[in-house]
């Protein structure tokens, strides 16, 4: 709820811009102060105050944007009801600092609102579509910096080339390998894009109508799986386009790519659903019932007769019904396990793994004197053996495991509600952003895994 200063709330309005920004966009202060300003004005709101920051990135710590500090100073004072900016990369793209300043509003009472997109903050399906959203921006934004950072810190020094063709962004120039000034920022982009949404033909349009560069599909492909590009030209080091785990992200991506149809239709499971039996990645297709299309999934193995005996086809709206009424629970079960493990590595179940291997010394005693016979022997062996191995394994954390605090601000209060509203698009980013793999199984048994 907006506190008022009689009855008038009391607005401060926010705007950033990076130099960078700037200078490519053009999205100067004095246009977000203008949107602002006429914004207030129409919706009753007072101006309190307007804070800039000017040539300063939005993923830097918020401790160093000075206008933001002051900002927090006068919320503090209770100075502030609302907080206005015109979008929400305005405000934050680090999901850390992001909550951080969040938790001083909260204590303060003060709200904000995104003037040019559908945030607010004021209702809980508000802040649960801004912890969907954040998720998503913080996944793009670290992949983002890391390529960053490895372009311009990690130049090493270049071996000559060893002939024949290279690559396209390349140039040979003094017996050296070198990006091509006229295509790099054009391959930058598409690589940048590309790890943004995980779709080529999408990065494809995006150079060809910003930079003029058009690239065909094939070549296109082929620059994704490309180790020139993460700085090796056949053992040839290279100036880098990408770093090599952005590298290894994309083959991920690429084994999970929402392959556009031929309708432009949105399957929400796409890249995300496998064969319980075979492991083939499953397929999406439409038919129509009662003049209805609904989409499902298959094993394309089965049907491309290559021995796959899963002839399941399974509906999607039953896979979302399914993950609805069970991730919850299974996110519960989930978190609860991680606990577990990390108690039982810190105890170690020191006391029953003792008394299990007293009982097999015991065991052995006895054989040795041939008290018992070698059957009587294994069969008192085998049960505590494995009953040692569980303790054993169970002092173990899992090798991967999910970012719990992420999935745990993607589902919280209210989320399927929220969840409800998405356009599918959201929707799909949203079930590719909790879950790793979705596996169906003949008999129709549906096991998932979060991220």
């Amino acid at each position: 709820m907006v506190k008022k200063a009689g009855s008038i709330p009391r607005a401060a309005l926010y705007i950033r811009v990076s130099t960078e920004e700037q200078a490519r966009h053009g999205l100067s202060l004095a246009a977000q102060k203008e949107s602002l300003v006429k914004y207030a004005a129409a919706h009753s709101f007072a101006v309190a105050g307007i804070y800039e920051d000017a040539g300063i990135s939005a993923r830097k710590p918020y401790t160093r944007r000075p206008a933001l500090l002051q900002l927090l100073e006068d919320c503090k004072a209770g100075k502030i009801d609302v907080i206005l900016f015109i979008k929400l990369d305005r405000w934050f793209r680090n999901v850390g600092n992001y909550y951080a300043v969040q938790d001083i509003l909260d204590q303060c009472g003060v709200s904000w609102q995104a003037t040019e997109e559908d945030y607010e903050t004021t209702t809980a399906a508000g802040r649960l579509k801004v912890n969907i959203m954040l998720s998503v921006a913080q996944d793009e934004a670290d992949r983002t910096s890391e390529r960053i950072k490895f372009v311009f810190a990690g130049k090493r020094a270049r071996n000559e080339p060893l002939g024949g063709r290279v690559p396209t962004g390349y140039l040979v120039e003094g017996k050296q390998m070198i990006k091509d000034p006229e295509t790099a920022p054009a391959i930058e982009a598409y690589f940048a894009h590309y790890l943004k949404y995980g779709s080529i033909t999408a990065a494809i349009d995006y150079v060809a109508e910003r930079f003029g560069f058009h690239l065909k599909y094939q070549l296109a492909s082929a620059i994704l799986s490309r180790s020139a590009y993460c700085g090796d030209f056949h053992g040839v080091e290279c100036p880098a386009y990408i770093t090599k785990e952005q590298h290894e992200i994309i083959a991920a991506k690429r084994r999970r790519t929402v392959r556009k149809t031929a309708q432009d239709r949105i399957y929400l499971f796409s890249g995300l659903l496998s064969c319980g039996e075979c492991g083939a990645r499953m397929g999406g297709r439409t038919h129509k019932i009662g003049g209805v299309e609904k989409a499902e999934y298959n094993c394309p193995s089965h049907y491309q007769k290559k021995g796959c005996g899963n002839r399941t086809n399974i509906r999607e709206s039953a896979i979302e019904t399914y993950l609805l009424d069970t991730i919850d629970q299974r996110f519960r079960a989930y978190k609860a396990s991680l606990s577990f493990a990390k108690r039982e590595k810190s105890s170690g179940h020191s006391a029953e793994i003792a008394k299990l291997k007293r009982k097999l010394s015991r065991l052995k005693e006895l054989y040795i004197n041939e008290l018992i016979t070698l059957d009587e022997y294994r069969k008192d062996y085998t049960p505590v053996m494995e009953r040692l191995a569980q303790f054993q394994q169970a002092g173990k954390p899992p090798k991967h495991h999910a970012p719990v605090e992420s999935i745990s601000r993607i589902l919280c209060a209210g989320w399927k509600e929220t969840y409800k509203e998405l356009t599918r698009p959201e929707q799909r980013a949203f079930w590719r952003m909790a879950l790793g793999e979705i596996r169906i199984y003949p008999d129709r048994h549906i096991e998932y895994d979060f991220l």
